[in-house]
């Protein structure tokens, strides 16, 4: 308890608003992730109805899935990086007692 005691109430400000701001932005990326998560679903049901029904598959729609597999590939590829830099800034923000 005497740790926090001799923390200024400076720091204590600007740790809150650090912590703040990572708490937006974690919330913001879990919203963000529902959608990704609807959208996933549509596209999965869509690429299942695509192989009970081979004949279907054209040209066109093998250029659609490789587009839609690239989009998703940096889609999560850019959730990584948002949750590591998430992480990377809770694991910073440590509270220090002054000397």
């Amino acid at each position: 308890m005497s740790d926090l005691v001799s923390i200024s109430q400076e720091v204590l400000l600007e740790y809150e608003a650090k912590r703040s701001k990572l708490a937006g932005e974690s919330l913001d990326l879990c919203d963000d992730f529902g959608k990704f998560s609807e959208e996933c679903a549509f596209l999965f049901d869509a690429f299942a109805a695509v192989a009970r029904e081979p004949e279907c598959i054209t040209p066109d729609t093998i250029e659609g899935i490789r587009h839609i597999n690239f989009w998703l590939k940096y889609q999560v590829i850019g959730y990584r990086e948002k949750i590591d830099n998430i992480h990377a800034g809770l694991r910073a923000l440590k509270l220090k007692p002054q000397e």
